[in-house]
C-alpha cells in the first residue's frame, strides 16, 4: 500500500528530533505514573483503607495520599514500598528486556 510506514519507522523517525523524542518520553512517564497511583487508590480501596488511615500508617498526610492517588506527586521507591508494606504486601521490581523477565532486588 503505497504512502504507509510501519509503526518501527514512524517511532524511529519522531526519536531522531530531540525535542519530540524529550516529548514522548516525559508522556510516557505521566502515563506510567498516573497507572500506577490509580492501582495504589484501587487497591487501597479494595482493603477498605481510607485514605486517612493509610496515611496514619505510613506517616504522612491525607491530602498527600490524595496527591500521590491523583498522579499530582511523584511517589518514591521507600514510600510506595511502605505503603505496599503497610497494606500487608510486598513491592517486587522486574526488568523486562528483549521479552526476559528478570526480578530485581531493591
Amino acid at each position: 500500500m503505497p504512502g504507509t510506514k510501519k509503526f518501527s519507522e514512524l517511532r524511529d523517525e519522531a526519536r531522531r528530533d530531540p525535542e519530540r523524542s524529550r516529548r514522548i518520553d516525559a508522556a510516557k512517564q505521566r502515563a506510567v505514573e498516573e497507572i500506577a497511583s490509580y492501582h495504589l487508590a484501587e487497591l487501597r480501596r479494595a482493603l477498605g483503607v481510607t485514605q486517612a488511615e493509610l496515611a496514619e500508617m505510613v506517616g504522612k498526610s491525607q491530602s498527600a495520599i490524595s496527591q500521590i492517588e491523583h498522579g499530582e506527586i511523584g511517589l518514591s521507591l521507600a514510600l510506595l514500598k511502605s505503603i505496599v508494606g503497610q497494606l500487608g504486601g510486598e513491592v517486587e521490581i522486574t526488568a523486562v528486556i528483549d521479552n526476559r523477565r528478570i526480578l530485581i532486588e531493591a
